[in-house]
């Protein structure tokens, strides 16, 4: 494969910047973004792509600047916080490239996201190109990783991670501040009972799966993209998800096993349990709508308006006439 020719860079600029800012309190430089990728060769196309509308304006001149083309993508849907059609866009121009541009020899992903592992698995085996992973450490899958020919974090020496406060359930690591998500432990208990429903009504379980489903609005777990990929990690790095490699129907899946008697599981879960119960005693009671209305104390003594009127008998002989 060779590796003198031209470089393409793709930024998931969301996905760089919230993992910054979520991992160390930064903000990222277009300009050493850019200086990373030129270290592979001369950049024939740079591409950042997100919803502009949603980050400071100033970050369109500083891309331009640095040579990099801002890819403006309208959110997906306003009810998911982050998420935009992004992914989908920059994935098309991967495409494009690999097919158009044969003078490309390295693509540099800057991105954690393993909605990308088909992608990055077709450029290096299909079209013999040398894929980079570049991403912000702790927020880049695990997958991705596996798949491209290099990772090359996202990272400078003295950068000092941000420690999230240490929930009763987990260990502390530097992922994501508590400002981002509220109250962490309530977010991996959320994703917990998540993922226990799936592994009672599936037949089996993938990361991608598993992270569809909880970035879906009905199920109401209320994570971004960037921090299901970071709990999701976390619970593998704590061994309370297992994976294995396995060929079915002609591909080969990385599975997930869910380890029900994991001791963090078990206590997430009565945890859970307890929660439930204690909101339904807390419910205000209904009375059913069937049920006679309560009397006021005041009138309880208070004799009835009208005597009640007796039962009248019915007749169970049918009715004759009087004989004639």
């Amino acid at each position: 494969m060779s590796e003198s020719g031209e470089v393409a860079l793709f930024i998931d600029f969301e996905n760089v910047r919230y993992g910054l800012k979520n991992t160390f309190g930064l903000e990222p430089e277009p300009q050493k973004l850019m200086e990373k990728a030129r270290a592979y060769g001369p950049v024939a196309l740079a591409n950042a792509y997100a919803d502009f509308t949603e980050h400071p304006e100033f970050y369109r001149r500083k891309l331009e600047v640095a040579g990099i083309s801002p890819r403006d993508i309208p959110r997906r849907s306003p009810d998911v916080q982050h998420k935009s059609s992004s992914d989908m866009a920059m994935l098309l121009d991967i495409i494009d490239c690999l097919l158009d541009r044969p003078t490309v020899t390295t693509l540099i992903l800057m991105t954690g996201d393993s909605d990308f592992i088909r992608a990055v698995a077709r450029a290096r085996y299909r079209f013999n190109k040398r894929v980079v992973v570049a991403g912000v450490p702790g927020c880049v899958s695990n997958d991705l990783i596996a798949a491209a020919d290099i990772n090359d974090p996202i990272f400078e020496e003295g950068w000092t991670p941000i420690v999230r406060e240490v929930g009763a359930l987990s260990k502390p690591y530097a992922t994501y501040e508590t400002t981002t998500v509220p109250n962490a432990q309530q977010a991996e208990i959320k994703l917990l009972k998540l993922i226990e429903y799936l592994d009672r009504t599936r037949p089996y379980l993938t990361f991608l799966f598993v992270k569809t489903h909880a970035l879906a609005p009905s199920n109401q777990v209320e994570l971004t993209p960037l921090q299901v990929d970071v709990i999701l990690t976390g619970f593998k790095e704590r061994g309370i998800l297992l994976e294995e490699i396995r060929d079915m129907d002609g591909r080969t899946l990385r599975l997930l096993h869910f380890r029900r008697d994991h001791p963090e599981v078990i206590a997430a879960l009565a945890l859970a349990q307890q929660q439930q119960i204690a909101q339904a005693a807390a419910a205000p009671s209904v009375e059913p709508p069937n049920s006679a209305p309560s009397v006021p104390e005041a009138f309880r003594d208070t004799p009835p308006l009208f005597e009640p009127v007796a039962e009248i008998e019915i007749p169970t002989e049918p009715f004759l006439p009087p004989a004639e």
